[in-house]
C-alpha cells in the first residue's frame, strides 16, 4: 500500500501527527524490508546460476569434446619429400605413355630418306651437323621432341625446298656506253676473222673508243 494512501486515510480518521509520523515510519520499514528480500532473493538466483554454468564448463572440458570456436587451429602439416622440396605435381600424362625427350646423344637420322630427296652423302652429314647443334643449344619446352625422326624428316623436307633467295638473278642492265663498246670490239675482231693474212690489221692496236655519238652525218 502507497505511503500517501496511508497518511490520507489517518488524515480522514482524526489522527493526530504523531500517530501520523509512527504510521509512516512503519511503512517505510515493511518497504525497506521488502526491498532487502528482494534483493538478497536476486543474489541467491545469480549465484545457483553461475554455479550451473561452472559446472557445465567443468563437465565440457572432462569428456565432452569443445565447439568449433573454442578450438585453437590446427597448425598447417608439413610435406616432406626425400630432397627437402615441395613435391611438383605429375605431368598430365601423354596419350599412348609417350613422353617427349630432349635430343638424344647418339641419334641417327634417316638418310635413306634424304636420298630419295636428292641430298648427297656430304649434304646429309652437313644437315644432320647444323640438326643437332640447332636442337642441342635450344631450351625451353619447345627443345622436346615427341619423335626425333619424324622431325628430322621435316626438317629435310624443308631444306629441299626452293628457297625465294636462292632464284637465278638477271643479269646487269648494260649501259649504252657498255653496248657500244661492245658492239665496237665484236666489229673489229670480225675484221681480224676475216683478214688474218693482212699483217696491218693484225698488228694494228686495239683501242676502245670514247663515249660518244658515232652516228654518220
Amino acid at each position: 500500500m502507497r505511503i500517501t494512501s496511508i497518511v490520507e486515510a489517518l488524515v480522514q480518521c482524526g489522527a493526530t501527527p504523531e500517530m501520523i509520523l509512527c504510521a509512516v515510519r512503519a511503512a517505510e520499514a515493511g518497504q525497506q524490508s521488502d526491498i532487502d528480500k528482494r534483493r538478497a532473493s536476486d543474489r541467491e538466483r545469480q549465484q545457483r546460476r553461475r554455479a550451473h554454468v561452472t559446472s557445465q564448463v567443468v563437465t565440457a572440458t572432462d569428456g565432452v569434446p569443445l565447439s568449433d570456436k573454442e578450438r585453437s587451429p590446427a597448425p598447417p602439416k608439413e610435406i616432406n619429400s626425400p630432397d627437402n622440396t615441395q613435391t611438383l605435381a605429375p605431368r598430365r600424362p601423354v596419350p599412348g605413355g609417350r613422353r617427349a625427350t630432349r635430343l638424344p646423344e647418339q641419334f641417327e637420322p634417316d638418310r635413306d630418306f634424304a636420298a630419295r630427296l636428292g641430298f648427297g652423302a656430304a649434304q646429309v652429314e652437313l644437315e644432320l651437323e647444323k640438326f643437332r647443334d640447332y636442337w642441342t643449344a635450344k631450351s625451353g619446352r619447345d627443345a622436346a621432341k615427341l619423335d626425333w625422326l619424324a622431325t628430322w624428316r621435316n626438317r629435310m623436307r624443308n631444306a629441299a625446298r626452293p628457297r625465294k633467295d636462292h632464284r637465278p638473278q638477271a643479269p646487269p642492265r648494260e649501259s649504252a656506253f657498255a653496248r657500244h663498246q661492245r658492239e665496237c670490239r665484236q666489229a673489229i675482231e670480225r675484221e681480224l676473222n676475216g683478214n688474218l693474212g693482212n699483217d696491218d690489221l693484225i698488228n694494228k692496236p686495239i683501242f676502245d673508243l670514247e663515249p660518244g655519238d658515232y652516228r654518220a652525218h
